[in-house]
């Protein structure tokens, strides 16, 4: 029943990150006044936790080339779904700004960072991990603006503390969740013998569901008090992907990388 699993557990994280993770993270921001940018980022940080749990697994798994290969097909179709959604909902038009320049080069350089690591055979030295963690300080470094919402469009009625339980249990939840999804594909992988490319793909395509859900929400008119504003949105979703793909090369990397050597030299 490996596949039943795999595909259950693929429709739980995403009711999980549509109707739990994402409202409570509209929750929290609206309490804090968190900027468009916080709320983005916030997103794309609780959005990876798949990626960690997936890549993990797979290195305790002794399959750690389908664990890497997860993060990095993750990050290429983060990039292809966020596209998906300016083009389908309509914001075509607004993703074309020098303003989201910034991001698009961050989100870029998540997505070559593990292929040209793999490329070179060096993904699984001990020196990646403090390079790729100054990777990610650079990129809490300069991703910085104001990201505040336009004007009309103020958040209110939010919740501090009921955002909190749900992101809290929405993120138990998932890695739960992500913990049997990664299960389920390492079982229909030994079964059909697939290699370990392949594997990193299928499992990079199901742990980017909860990103995909993300970037459509980003458009959703019930997230803004007044009417909506294309390129504020737009520049949530280049938020959510620049920091989805950063935490998933820059940081789930090495500490997933650190997980697997301290496990193979025990």
């Amino acid at each position: 029943m490996p596949v039943v699993a795999m595909v259950l557990s693929s429709i739980v994280i995403i009711a999980l990150v549509k109707y739990v993770m994402v409202p409570g993270i509209d929750h929290l921001s609206a309490a804090l006044g968190w900027s468009l940018k916080a709320r983005g980022k916030a997103t794309g940080y609780a959005t990876s936790v798949p990626e960690f749990v997936a890549l993990v697994a797979a290195g305790l798994s002794q399959v750690w080339e389908a664990g890497l290969w997860n993060i990095a097909s993750s990050n290429l179709l983060n990039l292809l779904m966020a596209a998906a959604a300016v083009i389908g909902c309509g914001r075509a038009g607004a993703a074309f700004d020098r303003r989201y320049l910034k991001e698009a080069v961050f989100s870029a350089v998540g997505i070559t960072a593990p292929i040209v690591l793999m490329q070179f055979g060096a993904d699984t030295s001990w020196g990646v991990v403090p390079v790729l963690l100054s990777l990610f300080a650079v990129y809490i470094l300069f991703d910085k603006g104001d990201g505040a919402l336009p004007e009309g469009q103020a958040e209110t009625g939010g919740s501090a503390a009921k955002g909190g339980v749900m992101i809290a249990v929405s993120l138990a939840l998932i890695m739960v969740a992500g913990d049997i999804l990664g299960t389920a594909t390492r079982d229909v992988v030994q079964v059909m013998g697939l290699p370990a490319i392949v594997a990193g793909c299928i499992l990079g395509l199901v742990t980017s569901l909860p990103e995909g859900v993300s970037f459509f929400e980003a458009f959703s008119t019930s997230r803004s008090a007044g009417p909506p504003d294309p390129k504020a949105q737009v520049q949530e979703l280049f938020d959510t992907l620049a920091a989805s793909n950063m935490s998933n090369s820059g940081l789930i990397y090495p500490l997933g990388l650190t997980v697997y050597l301290l496990g193979t030299s025990l």
